[in-house]
């Protein structure tokens, strides 16, 4: 024979061989299925793309599922030798790197993330961006073998990917039984957008050309003949009977031909069990037990592990794999390791066993490799897998039970919920009284993660109706807290024990503040606050986040001091989810108050790193809110754009729709008006809350008008944007309160309606808002013949952390004396927006500017770096490089020599600096240049 075994050439697959190159050198990318029979070949094909995609440069990453082996294994195998941790350091990764470890054990660890995010999005999120990484100019290829044996949440991590890699040019291909039921998660892949490269049964001509390749040399029709009806077109039969003809010496060769040297043997689909049985039995008892071992240990564990589970020395079960190796029940790959020949063998002599021999096999098995480390701290993955299974077979139940919920555990941390459920679903049906309740937790926390409220309640309740469970209750009752159902909560939280128990407190107090209960929730989290010391630090940081959150109107200095305490105590314990959450709140003061919005800045690194893209993209929404204010909404239009594709891809609709809001003000102030409308109706087909959506597109239409020049029409699409907001209870505080004040008060100073509707109204939690007032009431202290300067003043010290509100809102002061001079003001503004792409507000100070004919500077000296003060006072570039050489104690004559102008022109724009500063003299000229 010329093959070696399993190893068979590939015949009669030309046409499935060029689908599958063809989307592996050229295609769109996205999921490729190849479906078929067991015995068919899929695994040979699969090579053959292998070694075809190399010899063309493109890089080839593979991976299998086994039984048993955990989520995401085929994924995490194929990524094993392309993903170096190195690459955690590319900042396309960087929000995904604490993502990847699910899959990659070398990568850094992260946290859960409490949003509403699908992990299984966030993990195809992360495996797409990986691949382009991996990529790079190049092309590469996942080929994956034997899905039908993967795990529920890695299929529903393909079915994303199937979608999200359309397009990318990286192709995902996959093998699949189809003589088999599916498992459950297979259907919805099968349905996705895929490609199908169906791989049916080889004609009688194929078959027969196979057996001929495989023994090396012509065969005689009847042996050919018999060949192909046994193996009735199934390529790994007619390499298994060629074979088995040989080494039973039923064909032998002469004169260049295979011929039949007696009867044939029983066609080999029907007599596949018993050929294995046949070769199992011709092994001695020894060899027979550590067979029969290994394949209860499954087709992907250590081999090291079969000496102490068959209960014999390592040199003695080597010699007996290396006696199933001559026998073709094991095949040793290119990498020395040992698999099943097919996976066939390991079912047929699983099937071959008896109940009482599976059972006493097992229980000895488990016992072996429990007795390991007996307190099953090295049981891990698919090891601890393969035992509890083992413990369930060998008649012990509920260690079955304790090793399956440690198990679930794993497959929790490691972001695959619909994995950890299946398995305490087993768990449930074994656990005795000891693990009853610690396997209901669980399952309560896995559908709590997965935003499954309904059925945790239903899980819970149901022992809760039996007997009272404190633990269960408080989980219960965390699960509905999350979800904001507190009614809930609180009936649940009467179950769960003591009420001084820090964790009770805690979430208690967290129930009253959704309530709108600030005075109990502060009475019930004070005691908790403090539960660090008793060795609860979650109950702590629970507790502080609820102070901090009931002070934040009332005493915000107080509020802030308790999230710092929280954010401290989160990090001292290594909380990744409540530092971010404490980090978060205080970067809401930030937002509604006059920071930069540092901390949520840093808290989006935090959340990044630890993997926590929901709420990472929860806060870099929030922090484009105070970027709109300090760099402007055109500036800020980028990175909610890059959000909007973030939210839009995890799945959160409502952050999608508020990041388009912002890109939409953006395009407004670019002047690309037309995409205004499309971004606005996705948003608010998007939102939850469509006043704020509609609010919105009224304010963008009172932008657009009032930058137009058309102030009529502006102030009515000012009136609807509050108008909205204003009759939307817990409606969020935005600027716009403000702007529609400042711009009525300065219209018609005699109307203070706008201006004491802001005074009274909540708004004023938001700083911009105050500022507001403060520019309405110095305009009526004007009007009164009093001073406005201090509220100026006070004004400008709010507004000055938002210079495009305070430019904004200035501007809209023009329409009223009390800022005198317009023309330093437009001067301002433009000094501010010199390099920014702020086009229309840039024009809009520049018509204004001609309007009341002063003078324009030159866009194109707008270029020179002018400090922004000089600039303001109208400055322009070809002053300042006057003034740098005045600063360098060069005379007009010299000045006018290096910059090649005459020396009248010199004189001229000393002059002109001199006016606009207001400096004395050349030598006052040049300290305005010192820092």
């Amino acid at each position: 024979m010329r093959a070696r075994p399993g190893g068979a050439p590939l015949v009669g697959r030309e046409r499935e061989l060029s689908a599958l190159v063809g989307a592996a050198l050229s295609g769109p990318g996205g999921l490729v299925l190849v479906p078929g029979e067991a015995g068919s070949g899929k695994t040979r094909l699969l090579d053959e793309v292998a070694a075809r995609a190399r010899a063309a440069g493109v890089r080839v990453l593979r991976g299998h599922a086994v039984p048993g082996a955990g989520p995401f294994r085929p994924v995490a195998e194929a990524l094993a030798g392309a993903a170096d941790p190195a690459l955690a350091g590319d900042p396309r990764l960087a929000p995904f790197r604490a993502v990847l470890a699910r899959v990659l054990p070398t990568w850094p660890a992260g946290a859960r993330d409490p949003s509403p995010v699908d992990p299984v999005v966030v993990l195809g999120e992360a495996l797409a961006e990986l691949l382009a990484v991996v990529a790079g100019e190049g092309r590469v290829v996942v080929l994956l073998d034997d899905l039908h044996w993967a795990d529920r949440d890695t299929l529903a991590v393909l079915e994303y990917l199937a979608g999200r890699l359309d397009g990318t040019g990286v192709p995902v291909v996959g093998s699949v039984r189809s003589d088999e039921a599916p498992p459950e998660g297979l259907a919805p892949l099968r349905r996705a957008r895929v490609a199908v490269v169906e791989l049916g049964r080889l004609d009688a001509d194929d078959a027969g050309a196979l057996a001929g390749r495989v023994l090396g040399g012509d065969v005689a029709d009847d042996v050919r003949a018999h060949v192909v009806a046994a193996a009735d077109g199934l390529p790994l039969l007619v390499e298994d009977l060629c074979a088995r003809l040989v080494e039973d010496g039923a064909v032998t060769r002469r004169d260049g031909t295979w011929r039949a040297a007696g009867p044939l043997p029983t066609p080999v689909p029907e007599a596949f069990a018993d050929a294995v049985a046949g070769r199992v039995a011709a092994l001695d008892a020894a060899d027979r037990d550590v067979v029969r071992v290994a394949a209860l240990l499954g087709r992907d564990l250590p081999w090291d592990l079969v000496p102490l589970a068959a209960g014999t020395d390592a040199a003695a079960a080597a010699t007996s794999l290396r006696r199933a190796v001559d026998a073709r029940l094991l095949v040793a790959g290119p990498d020395g390791a040992l698999r099943w020949r097919h996976a066939l063998i390991d079912d047929a002599e699983l099937a071959a066993l008896t109940a009482p021999e599976r059972s006493v096999l097992a229980a000895r098995a488990a016992r072996a490799l429990d007795r390991h480390d007996p307190s099953g701290r090295d049981l891990a993955g698919p090891v601890l897998a393969r035992v509890a299974e083992l413990r369930a077979r060998g008649v012990d139940p509920d260690r079955a039970a304790a090793l399956l919920l440690r198990l679930a555990r794993e497959h929790r941390a490691a972001g695959a919920p619909a994995a950890a459920l299946a398995v305490l679903e087993q768990a449930t049906a074994l656990a005795g009284e000891a693990h009853r309740l610690p396997v209901a937790v669980e399952r309560v926390e896995v559908l709590a993660l997965s935003a499954r409220t309904d059925e945790a309640l239903a899980v819970g309740e149901h022992l809760l109706a039996r007997a009272d469970t404190p633990a269960l209750a408080l989980a219960l009752a965390r699960a509905c807290v999350a979800s904001e159902r507190f009614e809930e909560a609180q009936r649940l939280l009467a179950r769960a024990g003591d009420e001084d128990d820090p964790r009770v407190r805690a979430l208690a107090a967290h129930v009253a503040l959704g309530r709108g209960q600030a005075a109990e929730a502060l009475r019930l989290a004070a005691p908790a606050a403090d539960a660090a010391d008793a060795g609860v630090p979650e109950a702590a940081c629970e507790a502080l986040e609820v102070i901090g959150r009931a002070h934040r109107r009332g005493d915000p200095e107080r509020s802030a001091a308790a999230f710092r305490r929280a954010a401290d105590l989160a990090e001292r314990h290594g909380l990744t989810a409540y530092r971010v959450r404490a980090l978060s709140e205080l970067g809401v003061a930030h937002l509604f108050g006059v920071g930069d919005g540092e901390p949520l800045h840093r808290a989006a690194e935090v959340a990044r790193d630890a993997g926590m893209l929901g709420t990472a993209t929860m806060l870099e929404v929030q922090a484009v809110a105070v970027d709109n204010g300090r760099l402007g909404p055109v500036a800020a239009a980028v990175p909610a754009q890059a959000c909007a594709e973030r939210a839009g891809r995890l799945g959160l609709r409502g952050l999608r729709g508020q990041s388009l809001g912002f890109v939409a003000r953006g395009r407004v102030f670019a002047d690309r008006t037309s995409e205004v409308d499309a971004l606005l109706t996705e948003a608010a087909s998007l939102s939850a809350n469509p006043v704020h959506t509609a609010s919105a597109r009224a304010l963008a239409t009172a932008h657009d008008r009032w930058l137009a020049g058309d102030l009529p029409a502006a102030l009515p699409a000012y009136d609807e944007a509050v108008d909205l907001l204003r009759r939307a209870e817990g409606a969020n505080p935005t600027p716009s309160w403000g702007e529609r004040a400042v711009l009525r008060t300065a219209v018609d100073p005699g109307d203070p309606g706008p201006r004491e509707e802001l005074r009274d109204s909540d708004v004023l939690v938001q700083s911009l808002n105050r500022g507001a007032l403060h520019l309405c009431d110095a305009v009526a202290a004007a009007g009164r013949g009093d001073d406005p300067g201090p509220d100026l003043a006070a004004a400008d010290e709010l507004l000055r952390h938002r210079p495009f509100f305070r430019h904004l809102m200035r501007c809209f002061l023009l329409e009223h004396t009390v800022l005198g001079d317009p023309v330093p003001v437009l001067h301002e503004v433009l000094a501010w927006s010199a390099g920014t792409a702020e086009v229309r507000l840039t024009r809009w100070c520049r018509e204004r500017l001609r309007a009341l004919g002063a003078p324009v500077p030159r866009p194109q000296r707008d270029l020179t770096d002018v400090p922004a003060d000089l600039r303001a006072l109208g400055v322009t570039g070809r002053e300042m490089e006057v003034l740098r050489l005045v600063g360098d104690g060069l005379a007009n004559p010299e000045i006018a020599a290096r910059l090649q102008l005459s020396r009248r022109t010199v004189e001229t724009h000393v002059g002109n600096l001199l006016a606009k500063t207001g400096a004395s003299g050349r030598g006052e000229l040049r300290s305005r240049l010192t820092p």
